[in-house]
C-alpha cells in the first residue's frame, strides 16, 4: 500500500495507443469509417472498377488525436493483411525526403519480413537490376555518395634548399670559368670553397635552427627529404533518388505485395507530424506526396496524411481570406477524400481530463475537480495532447514543490499562466506577477488572491521564503520604476506597498544618480488614499529624500526639477535647510552662462511661491560680481527683474564693454544697456563722453552707425533735441541703402535713428516701411522739432507722410507752433486725409495763445468753414481760437451782423456758449436792428440769425424797453401784416399784462384785426391765448366783433370756450373798465 502511494504523481506517456478515451467514442467511429473506405476501395479494384488515388487526408488541429486515429486504423486493418508504416516527417526533416522515405520504408519492411527474396528494379540508367531487397537497398544507398580526394603537394625545406643550391652551382661555375678564361689563377682550395660554400652555410644554419627551437625532427626531415605535407580536399555529394527511381521503387514494393507468397497484401504509409514542420519543409514534403501518391496509382500502397489545415494554409499561402480559399482548392486537388477529426463535446474532455489526471495523481487528489475547471476555463481549445502536456507539467512542478502548503490548484494556475508570467512581451515578469490578469477568467476559483499570488511568486522565483517571495516582485517592479522615474501609483493598492516603498526609499537603495528619478516617481503617488499612519510614514520619506539631496554636491548650474518637487512636499523647516544648502552650493559654482543662472533661480523662486511657504532665497544667495559678458546674458534673460538675484559687474569694465560692442554692432549688449541705463549703481558718463567724441570724428568708411546713434540718443535722454549726433555728411550717403534694406535688416534697433536723422536733414523716403513708422515717430523730435516736421507733409506712402499722420493719429509729439497749425489745418487735413476730429484731438494738447497783434488777423486763424468743428472738438487749441474770434467781434462796428457771412456764421454757431454769452449787449443792439428791418421793410433779413438772437435771451432790460416802445408807439398807430405779426406776435407776450386801454384798443385795431384770419397768425394767438384774450378783455368795446368772428372760425376752436366766456361777460367787464 505504501508503494502505491509513493507511485504518485507520475508522468503520462504521450504516445498514441489506439485507445479512444472520449465518452462519445468519436475517434473509434472515425477509424472504422476510414478502414471501411480502404477495404471497399481495394475490393472494388479487384473486380475491375476504376478507383480514385489511394491517398487520404486526415484533418485536425494539433493534439486532437490524429495519431491516435491512425493507430486505431492500424489495429482494425491488421487482421486484413494491412501493414502500417509511419514516417515521422518531423524526425527526418534534416534528411533528403525521397531518399529518407525509401530508406526507412524499405528497412522496416525487410526487418518485419514483409519484403524478401529477389526483386527486379529499373535503375536510373534504364537497365533492370535483379538482387535481394537488402542488396538493392545497399546499392541504392551506396550509389548516392561520391567522394573526390585531391592531393596538392607542398615544397619541403630540402626541395627549396636543393633548388637554390643547383642555381648557385650553375652561377658559381660560370663565374669561375670566366675568371680562368681571363687568366686569373685560382687554387683548388678556392674553387672548392666557392662551390661548397652554400652547402656548408645551409648545414650550419640547420644545426643552429634545430638546437635553438628544439625541432630536431624537422632537421631529420630536411636531410631525409621525407615530407607528408600534402593538402587533401574531399568533396562529398549525396544525391536524391530521381522521380523515376522513386516511382520504380514504390512500384516494385507494390508488385511484391501482390505476390501470393507475401505476408502482407497492402501497405499504409502515414506521413505523421507534418504540422510540426517549418513552413518551407511543409511545401517540399507536400509536393513529394502529391507527385507520387495523388498522381500515381500503386495498387498495394495507401498514403494517409494527417494535417492541420490552418498550419498548412499559413505555410503554403498567407493568412488572408482569398488565399484561404486557394488553399482549400489545393487540398481538394491533392486528396480525393478528407476525413476530419471531430471535436469532442465538453463532457468528453472533462472525462478525458479525469482519466489522465487519475493516471498521474491517483484517485485521492481532492483538488482534481478544481484543477479541471481552471484548466477548462483557461485552455481555449483543449485537446488530448494539451491535456497530457498540462498534467505532465503539473507532475513536474509537484515534484519540485511537494509540500502540502502548496496546493495543486495553485500549481495548476502557475502552469497555465507560466507563458504569460515568464515570456509575455508586455512589461516585466514582476509587473505581470502583480497584475490582476493572473486571475483573469478564474477569479471565482481563487478568492484569496493575495495568498495565491505569493505562491505564484515562489514558483516563479524558486524561493521558499514566503515573505520574501510576496515582496520581491513588488520590490523589483517599484525599484525599476523608481530608477527610471516612472509612475508607481498603479501599484499603490498592492499588499506590502508601503513597507516595500519605505525600504526602497532609503539611502542604500537610492543613489545620487537615481535620486531625481526617485523623487519623480514618488511624486506620482497620491498619498490621500492611504490611512493617516501610512501617510505620516510616507511623508517622512520626503524629508529623508530632501536630506539626501542636500548632501549632493554639484558644479554645474542646471534647472533642477527635483528640488522644486522636494520643497513642495517637505516641511517648511526642511525646505529652508535644503534651500540654504542649495543656494550655498550654487553661489560657489562657476558662472559660465548668465542667462542660465537667472532661469534656474527664477524657476526656483516660482516653485517656492507656489508652495506658499515663507522662504526668501534672496538672503541665502551671495553677491556675484561677474564679467560684463555674463552680466549681459543674465540681464537679457531677467529683463527688469535683473537686480533680484544679486548679480553685478564692474562699472568701468561695463562702460568699456558697452562702447566696444556698440561700435561692433552687437545688439544683445544694447538690450542689456537699455535695462541698466537708469540703475543708480552704474554711471555711464565715460561711455557718453567717449561715444560723443567718436561720433563727432566718425570715419566715413565705418558703416556701424545704428547702435552708436541709438546709444547716443539713450545717453542724452531728455525733452530737447540732441546736441551731438551724426552730421549730414555721415548720414545722408548711407541712409537710403539702410532704409530700403529688407525688413529683417532694416528692423534692427537703431535704424529708426538713422531714418529720423535723414528726414531731419531735409530728405524724404518713398515707400517707407509701415512697421518702422511708430519707432521713428516716437524719437524724431530728438533730431527735428515738430513744427518744422509738420510743415513737410510729404506724399502718400513716404516717410514724412506716414510719420506726420501717425503722430497726429496717436497724439505723439510736442513743441508745436499752434499758430502755424491754425492757419494751415485745412491743408494738413487734406494732404494727410485725416478727419478734423483726429486733428483736434492731437492739437488740443497744445493751447492756442494769442496776443493783441493777432486780433486784426483773426480770420486767418479762426477759419469760417471750421466753426462747427471748433465747437464739436473742445479743447485748449479750439478754445483759444474761439476766444480770439470773440475778442475780434467785440471790436466790430454796430450793424456788423447786417452783412457779411463770417460773423453771422460765427454768431449762429457759438452764441450761447460760455465764450459768447447770450446776454451780450452788443448782440442785443444787433437784434433791435434786425427787428426794425422787419417793421420798415416788411421782411426778415436772416430768419435763422434772428431766431438765434431771439432764442438765446438777449439783454432783458434793453430788449423789454424796446418791445414796449414798439407795441405802444408803432403798432398802435400802424397796421401790421402777416410777416410783422409772425415776428412780434411771439415777442409781445413776453411783456407784462399791465397795458393801458388805449394801447390795447390800438393793438386790436392795428395789430390783430388785419391778420386774425391768417392761419399762422391764428396759431400764434391760440398759442399765447392768455395774453391776447387779456388784450381783448381790456379793449372789449372794440374787440367784440372780432371775438364773434373768431368764435365762428374753426382755427380758434381750441379757445372757443374762453372767447364765449369773454363775450358773455362783456357788460361786467365794460363797467369795470369804465370805472
Amino acid at each position: 500500500m505504501k508503494n502505491m502511494e509513493t507511485a504518485f504523481p507520475r508522468f503520462i506517456v504521450d504516445k498514441p495507443v489506439g485507445e479512444d478515451l472520449s465518452e462519445g467514442q468519436s475517434q473509434s467511429r472515425l477509424a472504422e469509417s476510414i478502414s471501411d473506405y480502404i477495404r471497399k476501395t481495394d475490393n472494388d479494384n479487384q473486380v475491375g472498377q476504376v478507383s480514385i488515388p489511394r491517398i487520404i487526408g486526415l484533418e485536425g488541429r494539433w493534439g486532437t488525436g490524429k495519431s491516435n486515429v491512425v493507430a486505431k486504423i492500424e489495429e482494425i486493418l491488421k487482421s486484413d493483411s494491412y501493414y502500417t508504416f509511419t514516417y515521422d516527417s518531423w524526425g527526418h526533416q534534416e534528411d533528403l525526403q525521397r531518399r529518407s522515405i525509401l530508406e526507412t520504408l524499405t528497412n522496416k519492411l525487410i526487418q518485419d519480413g514483409v519484403l524478401s527474396g529477389e526483386v527486379k528494379i529499373k535503375m536510373r540508367s534504364g537497365k533492370d537490376h535483379v538482387a535481394e531487397w537488402a542488396d538493392q537497398l545497399q546499392m541504392l544507398l551506396s550509389n548516392k555518395t561520391t567522394t573526390i580526394t585531391k592531393s596538392i603537394p607542398k615544397f619541403s625545406w630540402a626541395a627549396i634548399v636543393g633548388i637554390l643550391t643547383v642555381g648557385y652551382f650553375g652561377l658559381s661555375t660560370t663565374i669561375c670559368s670566366q675568371l680562368i678564361d681571363n687568366n686569373i689563377e685560382l687554387s683548388l682550395l678556392c674553387i672548392l670553397l666557392i662551390e661548397l660554400c652554400p652547402i656548408i652555410l645551409a648545414f650550419i644554419f640547420a644545426i643552429l635552427y634545430a638546437s635553438c627551437n628544439e625541432k630536431w625532427g624537422d632537421l631529420i626531415t630536411f636531410f631525409t627529404q621525407k615530407n607528408d605535407n600534402t593538402i587533401d580536399e574531399q568533396f562529398t555529394s549525396s544525391e536524391e533518388p530521381s522521380v523515376t527511381e522513386f516511382k520504380n521503387w514504390l512500384q516494385a514494393i507494390s508488385e511484391q505485395l501482390n505476390n501470393k507468397n507475401s505476408k502482407k497484401k497492402k501497405i499504409i504509409i502515414v506521413f505523421d507530424n507534418m504540422d510540426r514542420l517549418p513552413s518551407y519543409k511543409v511545401v517540399q514534403l507536400w509536393s513529394l506526396i502529391y507527385t507520387f501518391f495523388a498522381g500515381s496509382d500503386f495498387q498495394s500502397i495507401w498514403a494517409i496524411i494527417p494535417f492541420d489545415y490552418r498550419h498548412l494554409c499559413e505555410a503554403v499561402f498567407s493568412k488572408d481570406e482569398e488565399n484561404s480559399y486557394k488553399f482549400k482548392q489545393f487540398v481538394n486537388k491533392t486528396f480525393p477524400i478528407v476525413f476530419t477529426i471531430p471535436k469532442p463535446v465538453f463532457t468528453d474532455y472533462r472525462e478525458l481530463f479525469r482519466k489522465f489526471f487519475e493516471k498521474a495523481f491517483g484517485k485521492n487528489e481532492h483538488d482534481e475537480e478544481h484543477v479541471c475547471q481552471v484548466f477548462m476555463c483557461l485552455e481555449d481549445e483543449p485537446n488530448p495532447r494539451s491535456v497530457i502536456c498540462f498534467i505532465n507539467e503539473l507532475v513536474a512542478l509537484r515534484h519540485q514543490w511537494p509540500e502540502e502548503q502548496f496546493r495543486l490548484q495553485n500549481l495548476a494556475l502557475y502552469v497555465l499562466k507560466k507563458e504569460y508570467i515568464l515570456y509575455d512581451q508586455d512589461g516585466t515578469m514582476e509587473s505581470r506577477l502583480l497584475s490582476n490578469e493572473l486571475f483573469d477568467k478564474v477569479n471565482s476559483f481563487y478568492p484569496q488572491t493575495d495568498n495565491v499570488r505569493v505562491q505564484l511568486c515562489q514558483f516563479a522565483y524558486g524561493i521558499e521564503d514566503e515573505k520574501l517571495a510576496g515582496e520581491l516582485p513588488l520590490r523589483n517592479v517599484l525599484l525599476s520604476l523608481i530608477n527610471n522615474g516612472n509612475s508607481i501609483s498603479e501599484y499603490a493598492k498592492s499588499p506590502h506597498f508601503v513597507p516595500v516603498l519605505e525600504s526602497i526609499l532609503t539611502s542604500r537603495s537610492i543613489t545620487k544618480d537615481c535620486l531625481a528619478n526617485a523623487v519623480k516617481s514618488f511624486n506620482s503617488l497620491d498619498t490621500s488614499n492611504f490611512n493617516e499612519e501610512e501617510q505620516e510614514r510616507l511623508n517622512k520619506k520626503w524629508d529623508a529624500l530632501a536630506n539626501m539631496k542636500s548632501e549632493i554636491d554639484f558644479t554645474e548650474i542646471e534647472n533642477d526639477e527635483t528640488i522644486h518637487t522636494l520643497i513642495q512636499k517637505v516641511s517648511e523647516n526642511c525646505a529652508k535647510r535644503l534651500l540654504k544648502s542649495y543656494c550655498s552650493k550654487i553661489s560657489k559654482c562657476s558662472l559660465i552662462n548668465g542667462a542660465n543662472y537667472y532661469i534656474v533661480l527664477n524657476n526656483l523662486q516660482e516653485a517656492i511661491d507656489n508652495t506658499y511657504k515663507e522662504i526668501n532665497i534672496i538672503g541665502m544667495l551671495q553677491e556675484r560680481k561677474v564679467t560684463p559678458k555674463i552680466f549681459e546674458e543674465y540681464v537679457n534673460a531677467a529683463g527688469e527683474n535683473y537686480p533680484i538675484f544679486k548679480v553685478s559687474t564692474d562699472n568701468q569694465l561695463l562702460n568699456e564693454y558697452v562702447l566696444d560692442n556698440t561700435l561692433k554692432g552687437i545688439d544683445s549688449t544694447i538690450f542689456m544697456f537699455q535695462l541698466v541705463l537708469k540703475d543708480p549703481r552704474y554711471n555711464f558718463s565715460v561711455l557718453r563722453n567717449e561715444l560723443s567724441e567718436r561720433i563727432e570724428h566718425w570715419a566715413n568708411d565705418d558703416d556701424n552707425l545704428r547702435l552708436s546713434a541709438l546709444v547716443n540718443r539713450l545717453l542724452h535722454d531728455g525733452d530737447g533735441m540732441l546736441e551731438t549726433h551724426f552730421n549730414a555728411e555721415t548720414i545722408n550717403p548711407k541712409a537710403p541703402a539702410i532704409c530700403s534694406a529688407p525688413w529683417n535688416e532694416f528692423s534692427k534697433q537703431g535704424n529708426e535713428d538713422i531714418a529720423a536723422m535723414y528726414v531731419a536733414n531735409g530728405y524724404d523716403i518713398t515707400n517707407f516701411e509701415d512697421r518702422m513708422v511708430p519707432r521713428v515717430s516716437h524719437i524724431i523730435e530728438k533730431y527735428i522739432n515738430y513744427t518744422s516736421l509738420i510743415t513737410r507733409l510729404g506724399n502718400s506712402g513716404s516717410a514724412l507722410y506716414k510719420i506726420n499722420r501717425y503722430m497726429i493719429e496717436n497724439c505723439v509729439g510736442s513743441k508745436l507752433n499752434p499758430k502755424y497749425v491754425a492757419q494751415n489745418i485745412q491743408s494738413i487735413k487734406n494732404v494727410l486725409n485725416i478727419t478734423y476730429e483726429v486733428l483736434f484731438k492731437q492739437f488740443n494738447r497744445c493751447p492756442f495763445k494769442w496776443d493783441e497783434n493777432d486780433i486784426s488777423s483773426y480770420s486767418s486763424y479762426v477759419l469760417e468753414p471750421l466753426f462747427e468743428d471748433y465747437k464739436s472738438n473742445p479743447g485748449s487749441f479750439t478754445h483759444g481760437l474761439i476766444t480770439l474770434a470773440v475778442k475780434a467781434m467785440e471790436r466790430q462796428p454796430e450793424g456788423f451782423l447786417n452783412s457779411g457771412s463770417y460773423w453771422i456764421s460765427f454768431v449762429k454757431v457759438f452764441l450761447g456758449m460760455q465764450c459768447l454769452p447770450s446776454t451780450n449787449e452788443q448782440l442785443t443792439v444787433e437784434l433791435k436792428q434786425h427787428l426794425d428791418y422787419v417793421t420798415s421793410c416788411n421782411a426778415i433779413r436772416d430768419e435763422e440769425l434772428l431766431n438765434c438772437l431771439l432764442s438765446n435771451s438777449p439783454d432783458t432790460s434793453i430788449f423789454i424797453s424796446y418791445l414796449n416802445d414798439k407795441m405802444s408807439v408803432y403798432f398802435t398807430q400802424n397796421y401790421t401784416n402777416n410777416i410783422q405779426f409772425q415776428v412780434f406776435g411771439k415777442l409781445f407776450p413776453r411783456l407784462d399784462k399791465n397795458i393801458a386801454v388805449n394801447t390795447c384798443i390800438g393793438i386790436i385795431e392795428h395789430f390783430i384785426k388785419p391778420v386774425f384770419h391768417d392761419e399762422k397768425c391764428a396759431e400764434i394767438i391760440t398759442s399765447f391765448s392768455d395774453f391776447y384774450l387779456y388784450i381783448f378783455k381790456v379793449g372789449v368795446t372794440v374787440g367784440q366783433p372780432i371775438l364773434k368772428n373768431m368764435l365762428e372760425l374753426k382755427i380758434y376752436e381750441s379757445i372757443h370756450d374762453k372767447i364765449a366766456t369773454l363775450i358773455n361777460n362783456k357788460q361786467d367787464d365794460s363797467s369795470k373798465n369804465n370805472t
